[in-house]
């Protein structure tokens, strides 16, 4: 059965559908889901991340990984969790440039979330020289300290969005008109429970993903028990205010309710949540940086000159034109955000 037809079921049976719900069944319906039928990463599928641009933020990334283990860890195994690796491009960048520096000083540990079967297919072929196992629950992290990377990850969870009327907060959800999909507001009032939602006018728009704050809280408990670090590299705001949800198909923008399943839905990260959670559980959470500033201080400059050296005049303009797309901030250096939650206050490169 087709995506459309069971979410017009669905809503023919139980009402009107939260935005949540809709995304989850586009995203990840066992039949037609669209991250379980379709290539969706690369030049060939519908987006490409910041790891598919450029071997070099995957280095960057891995060794910032390493520098953190070094300084505050210390201990024989290095243990990195990826949050959604896509094809796995980034941990095979981060661990080839981590391995060039270590030699035999530490073992790799290398987990993955991940609950696409068909991605996990997709990281097994492109991981197959790497020790990693693979879990659907971050509760299910091992019992240490962990260099957890969340790099596009929480974009792409569910969301709800709720706008200010006169009373309070509306929902806004999915229903049907004329046979066609459309958007309504649910009557109900909304109490939110956080402190970041006040102070709103009429007619805002906020956005609340219950998934978002539940995986961040459950890894900032274990940040608490075992140590480590998590890293945050996603595109998203700092005010929580405004309709930032998207689809995507084919490199292009298109309706959100259009042709559910076939496009990639995401939203923008609301860093001030993130921040609120982790800081109320007396976390420290670094300055969020743009990911021009963040690479930039890591020298990808420096890595630039060292990739271009003894090359044709061709492939060094195209690795410079990769770099320059990572850190123009016309393109992802501006957009994206760069935040990195620990137990502790501490000197993190790039983030201080």
């Amino acid at each position: 059965m087709q995506i459309e037809t069971k979410i017009k079921d669905l809503i023919d049976k139980s009402g009107p559908i939260s935005l949540s719900r809709y995304m989850e069944i586009c995203l990840w319906d066992e039949e037609n889901g669209y991250y379980n039928s379709k290539e969706v990463l690369g030049e060939k599928g519908d987006f490409i991340t910041s790891p598919e641009i450029s071997q070099t933020f995957g280095e960057l990334v891995g060794l910032w990984a390493l520098n953190f283990h070094q300084q505050f860890i210390n201990k024989k195994r290095i243990c990195i969790t990826e949050l959604g690796p896509g094809r796995g491009t980034l941990l095979n960048d981060a661990t080839r440039a981590i391995s060039k520096v270590i030699n035999e000083q530490f073992d790799l540990d290398i987990t993955v979330l991940e609950k696409s079967q068909t991605l996990i297919n997709l990281q097994k072929a492109n991981l197959n020289n790497i020790n990693v196992k693979w879990i659907s629950d971050i509760k299910k992290l091992s019992l240490e300290p962990q260099i957890i990377i969340a790099n596009e990850f929480f974009d792409a969870l569910p969301i709800n969005q709720y706008v200010r009327g006169n009373e309070g907060w509306h929902e806004k959800k999915v229903t049907t008109k004329n046979g066609k999909l459309c958007f309504t507001l649910d009557n109900k009032i909304w109490v939110p429970s956080d402190s970041i939602f006040s102070n709103f006018k009429v007619g805002d728009t906020i956005e609340y993903s219950e998934q978002t704050v539940r995986i961040f809280s459950n890894i900032c408990n274990h940040l608490i028990q075992y140590d480590g670090v998590l890293l945050v590299i996603d595109y998203g705001n700092v005010s929580g205010i405004g309709d930032t949800l998207q689809a995507v198909n084919n490199h292009d923008f298109k309706d959100i309710l259009e042709k559910p399943g076939q496009s990639d839905l995401s939203s923008h990260v609301n860093f001030k949540l993130l921040k609120e959670i982790a800081s109320k559980k007396n976390l420290y959470v670094s300055k969020v940086k743009e990911q021009q500033i963040f690479l930039l201080e890591l020298g990808i400059m420096e890595r630039l000159k060292s990739l271009t050296k003894n090359v044709s005049s061709a492939i060094a303009q195209k690795l410079a034109s990769e770099i320059k797309r990572l850190i123009d901030p016309d393109k992802m250096g501006s957009l994206f955000k760069v935040i990195a939650v620990t137990k502790n206050n501490r000197h993190l490169e790039g983030l201080s």
